[in-house]
C-alpha cells in the first residue's frame, strides 16, 4: 500500500479513507475484547471491560480525524492535470488549515524566492484571511519577509502564469526545508 505524504496530491483522499479503517479497527477490537470478557466470566463486571472502554478512546480520535478529512477537499484532478500539463507543477498540494473560526482549504501551493503562492478551488474559502492566517503561523516561527497570495477558482489562470514566472528565477542556496515543514505543520 503506497503511502501518500502530507503535501502531495491525493493525501487527503487516501487519509480519509485510512483514518476511516483505523476507526473500524479500533471499535471492533473494543467490541471484541468486551464480548470476550462477557463470555468468559459470565457479566460485563471484568477486567476486559475496562479495557474495552480504554480502547474506545483511540478510536475517537481516529473518528475525529475522518470527520475533518472528511470536510477537506483536496486539489482537484482537472486543475491537478492543467498544471502537470502547463509544467508548472505545485510544490504542495491538498492543504486543509483549520483555526478556531475559520477553515481554509487549498488546492496547490509552491514557493520560490519569498514567494508563497496558494490556489483554493472551494469558494467558502476567504482568501485574504487566509493570506492573514499563513503570515501569521510563519511570523511565530520566524519567518518573515516573505509574500502569501492566496488565489481564487477563478483566478486559475493567474496562478499558473504566477508559477511559470517563479520557476524560470534562480533558486541559488534557497533554503526551502523550514518553511515548508512549517506550512505542513499547520495543514491537516
Amino acid at each position: 500500500m503506497i503511502k501518500n505524504k502530507k503535501g502531495t496530491y491525493g493525501y487527503i483522499k487516501k487519509q480519509k479513507f485510512t483514518e476511516l479503517i483505523k476507526s473500524l479497527i479500533m471499535l471492533s477490537l473494543s467490541v471484541g475484547i468486551y464480548y470476550l470478557g462477557i463470555y468468559s466470566t459470565g457479566s460485563n463486571k471484568n477486567l476486559l471491560t475496562f479495557v474495552a472502554v480504554l480502547g474506545i478512546l483511540p478510536m475517537a480520535k481516529f473518528a475525529v480525524n475522518f470527520v475533518m478529512f472528511t470536510k477537506a477537499k483536496g486539489c482537484s484532478s482537472s486543475l491537478h492535470d492543467k498544471l502537470i500539463n502547463e509544467n508548472a507543477d505545485a510544490s504542495f498540494y491538498d492543504l486543509f488549515l483549520t483555526t478556531y473560526s475559520e477553515n481554509y482549504s487549498l488546492s496547490a501551493g509552491f514557493y520560490r524566492k519569498k514567494s508563497l503562492i496558494f490556489i483554493t478551488e472551494d469558494e467558502k474559502t476567504n482568501v485574504k484571511k487566509a493570506e492573514e492566517h499563513i503570515l501569521e503561523s510563519l511570523k511565530k516561527v520566524n519567518i518573515e519577509g516573505i509574500t502569501v497570495k492566496v488565489f481564487s477558482s477563478d483566478e486559475e489562470t493567474k496562478f499558473i502564469e504566477r508559477i511559470k514566472e517563479l520557476k524560470n528565477l534562480d533558486v541559488e542556496n534557497e533554503d526551502t526545508v523550514f518553511l515548508f515543514d512549517n506550512i505542513l505543520g499547520i495543514s491537516l
